[in-house]
């Protein structure tokens, strides 16, 4: 059980990691209500890619741009590839 819970911690810690070292122009997701998600991307000069039930993909080519996110309101930030096959489509 307590290898399980220091993998799961790890991987969390990495999924917030990313966005901040990946290379600009990277998918993120945005976690939480998506009318809120769209108006922090839309404040931190990124674009919605796609909203999804909890998450919210977007991009930008700032390197500043999960900064930008937080500073908008963003309450989380992770990886967006891997992110996106954790929530389902908004439509589905």
């Amino acid at each position: 059980m307590a290898l399980a819970l220091l993998v799961l911690g790890l991987w969390t810690l990495v999924m917030v990691a990313m966005p901040f070292v990946g290379p600009a122009g990277r998918q993120v997701a945005v976690i939480g209500d998506g009318a809120a998600a769209v108006r922090a991307i839309a404040a931190a000069g990124g674009s919605v890619v796609e909203v999804r039930r909890g998450a919210t993909l977007a991009r930008s080519a700032d390197p500043r741009f999960v900064a930008a996110l937080y500073a908008a309101g963003a309450p989380l930030v992770i990886e967006g590839r891997v992110a996106a096959g954790c929530f389902a489509n908004a439509g589905a």
